[in-house]
């Protein structure tokens, strides 16, 4: 049977220092300078269409087949575009993650990525069937003269067979059959697809072939592309790791299949990690060092650890659980916008499921507020999938945080659910006048931007991280 636990701060407790939303004063300027990213975005488009029609790019179109190999030459240069957007969109740049925060520009990535992929096929389709009229040939002829003659052709197909291979496997149902590891190992062949694709571009691209100018452009496209990814996903992670010399310091049983791993090292002070972000992790044991983990910090960063709490979910989280103390770790980070940095209001109610307390329970720590300001409302299926019960007991105590532990299965229906409508308005009447941060796996997310929409939360102040792993 389900019920509810609620903790909160004894009557009389002195109360904290009053709060207003703080606003980060660089955060703030990067967002009002947002627009800035999307208009070069927008204008390298344009300018990869002007400098195909500089070139006399549609000056063939009256020919027989010259529309549809028009057709062809802009998909393919806006599609090769796409594909540079999508590398660039998660080459983890910290200015760029800092705006769009790390989960928003994943999915970016993912639908620029299915949006290379069709325009490249219609590039591969329209540029056959365009040859094979303007030679008077059949459709297979005309591949068969590609292939004999154009050997840049042939890697181009290889390389599209690729890129096809890394849309398919990104698409939900696909991913849900691959482990992350074979996921992760069939995306790093577009690297290896993007450099056969600009070879063929080199080659025959009559955009590079006849253009100084727009040969220059591509390259510096393909140089500010690769040289970020260099520097933000090789360079600076090593630089870290060899600066804070990162390690497991102990392992400690928090619930039910649910463990803390507190990570030190040196000058952990100095890494400018908030409350709420995550790292992507890597155990150096025999089999964990390829692995890399997003798991966010279950504490606020205190200048002595990091720690990260993980529940066995199966395959890999059920080995992390066995860490010992002394394993090296490398660390990238720190990711996420999920922080205080989101606050626009005097109160907060944050709202997890299961494992997603994780990011909440730091939020709690490094949120300030004065009592009253601030409440927990923590969905778990059963009493001992409550985790961080005395840390929470301490936080409600001392901070006068209000804490509703919330036991029971996830009903589901928005009017009987214990994170039902009804039940928000009761345990958080003012929830309209706050800030809601929630975490907790997809279907909960949705669930409850539907429900928190319906209580009259604007949707700007409904900051979300969907827990996946």
């Amino acid at each position: 049977m389900a019920r509810t636990a609620t903790l909160a701060a004894p009557r009389g407790q002195a109360p904290a220092a009053a709060v207003t939303a703080p606003r980060d004063a660089h955060a703030v300027g990067i967002h009002d300078r947002a627009w800035i990213i999307e208009v070069l975005v927008v204008a390298n488009g344009l300018l990869v269409v002007g400098l195909w029609l500089r070139h006399g790019g549609a000056s063939n179109i009256a020919q027989p087949g010259g529309l549809s190999m028009a057709v062809g030459d802009v998909t393919a240069l806006v599609g090769t575009y796409a594909v540079l957007l999508e590398l660039l969109l998660m080459s983890r740049i910290e200015w760029l993650e800092r705006r769009f925060g790390f989960d928003h520009l994943a999915v970016y990535h993912r639908w620029t990525g299915f949006s290379a992929v069709f325009l490249l096929a219609a590039h591969a389709v329209f540029t056959t069937v365009g040859y094979a009229r303007s030679g008077a040939l059949s459709l297979p002829a005309e591949v068969s003269d590609f292939v004999r003659h154009y050997p840049d052709v042939l890697m181009a197909i290889v390389g599209f067979a690729l890129f096809v291979a890394v849309g398919v496997t990104s698409a939900r149902a696909a991913r849900r059959r691959l482990s992350r590891e074979s996921w992760y190992a069939l995306h790093l062949y577009a690297y290896l697809a993007v450099a056969l694709s600009f070879a063929h571009q080199l080659a025959v691209g009559t955009d590079l072939s006849t253009d100084a100018v727009a040969r220059a452009w591509w390259v510096a496209m393909y140089v500010v592309v690769f040289g970020s990814i260099v520097v933000w996903r090789v360079a600076r992670p090593v630089a870290f790791n060899i600066r804070h010399r990162l390690f497991v310091d102990s392992v400690r049983h928090e619930a039910d299949g649910v463990v803390s791993v507190y990570v030190t090292g040196r000058d952990l002070d100095l890494i400018p990690a908030e409350a709420g972000q995550f790292f992507l992790w890597r155990f150096l044991t025999r089999k964990g060092w390829a692995k890399a983990h997003p798991f966010s910090l279950s504490a606020a960063p205190n200048g002595r650890f990091l720690r990260i709490t993980i529940k066995n979910l199966g395959d890999d989280t059920a080995q992390l659980q066995r860490l010992r103390p002394g394993v090296r770790v490398f660390a990238e980070g720190p990711y996420g916008t999920f922080t205080g940095r989101l606050r626009t209001m005097r109160r907060v109610a944050l709202i997890a499921g299961g494992i997603g307390i994780t990011p909440l329970r730091a939020l709690l720590e490094g949120l300030p507020g004065a009592p009253g300001d601030i409440t927990l409302l923590y969905r778990a299926q059963t009493e001992g999938d409550v985790a961080f019960r005395r840390e929470l007991r301490t936080l409600a105590e001392r901070r006068g945080v209000e804490i509703h532990t919330l036991i029971g299965r996830e009903i589901g229906n928005d009017r009987t659910d214990q994170l039902g409508v009804p039940q928000m308005r009761k345990l958080v009447p003012d929830i309209a006048e706050r800030d809601v941060y929630l975490c907790g796996p997809p279907p909960m997310i949705e669930a409850l931007r539907r429900r928190l929409a319906s209580l009259h939360v604007p949707t700007a102040r409904i900051h979300y991280e969907r827990f996946e792993y």
